[in-house]
């Protein structure tokens, strides 16, 4: 199975404030499938990786969640790898996985796969490796996050100064040594990954195939740039909920929520509506 993600322009609106309750009144129209982003959506950013852990009142109601799987399935959307995030979350049981933005994909049966058309980006991954074992100097503030199908350079503790001139040399390199290898820029990272695979959109399309018929409802929540892609893909599905975390700015998104803690609310809400309507079902 090969993913690809597609170019989209750049947004031009800014999304609308989610509405209470909207989310255990989509439920209430059928099986719901929940997508959503880890860092930033479901964890607080933090400069340390290791100590993004889930806020705990959306760990508590995913896990509720996760154990009506006739009503709703739960997806955990991210750049990490599917075992880093499936450590820091604590949780697997019933709950389906896309890591390093879709270039590995897991089922609720737990078994992963591969997109295919990495394979062939491997020579040009190693050469960014070296590049950044160079380049990159240790102990600034700077972090090389080795994912084997991608690389990440994070610099949220890098001085401005410093890291400017390091970023427009990882551009410059990657974009003339590197031709199988796209470039994302996300919060305060630069991610190297496949270009001919992968995509958190074609990531959402993989999990509702997994689901079958009838088609689930959706819904995907995440943070950053990278999750436009899952937001666009989505456009064209009217009844889809999308919702971006974070600050007001230009999104693909339908709805806006302020941060993680509001997630965890809303997560919290619709395990709530959950129990107390017989799985979501209209009384």
């Amino acid at each position: 199975m090969r993913l690809t993600q597609p170019r989209w322009p750049a947004p031009t609106e800014k999304p609308r404030p989610l509405p209470r309750g909207l989310l255990p009144q989509l439920l209430a129209r059928g099986r719901l499938l929940l997508c959503l982003d880890y860092d930033g959506t479901l964890s607080e950013i933090t400069p340390n990786l290791a100590e993004a852990v889930p806020l705990k009142r959306a760990r508590i109601a995913i896990e509720s969640l996760a154990a009506s799987p006739d009503r709703i399935l739960v997806a955990v959307v991210s750049g990490r790898d599917i075992g880093t995030v499936r450590k820091l979350l604590g949780l697997a049981r019933g709950i389906m996985f896309a890591g390093i933005h879709g270039l590995e994909l897991a089922g609720a049966d737990g078994v992963a796969l591969m997109a295919e058309g990495v394979e062939e980006s491997l020579g040009d991954l190693q050469m960014v490796r070296d590049f950044l074992a160079r380049e990159v100097p240790a102990g600034r503030g700077f972090v090389v996050e080795d994912k084997r199908l991608a690389l990440a350079l994070h610099y949220r503790c890098a001085a401005p100064a410093e890291a400017r001139p390091i970023l427009a040399r990882v551009e410059e390199f990657v974009a003339r040594e590197t031709p199988r290898l796209k470039l994302l820029k996300g919060k305060m990272v630069y991610e190297m990954l496949p270009r001919a695979a992968g995509g958190k959109g074609r990531a959402v399309h993989w999990f509702v195939e997994q689901v079958g018929e009838p088609r689930p409802q959706v819904a995907y929540f995440g943070d950053d740039t990278t999750d436009e892609d899952a937001f666009s893909a989505l456009r064209s599905d009217t009844s889809a909920l999308t919702v971006l975390v974070g600050p007001e700015r230009p999104s693909f998104a339908r709805y806006r929520v302020n941060d993680p803690s509001a997630v965890a609310d809303i997560l919290a809400e619709l395990a709530l509506a959950l129990s107390s309507r017989g799985g979501g079902r209209r009384p």
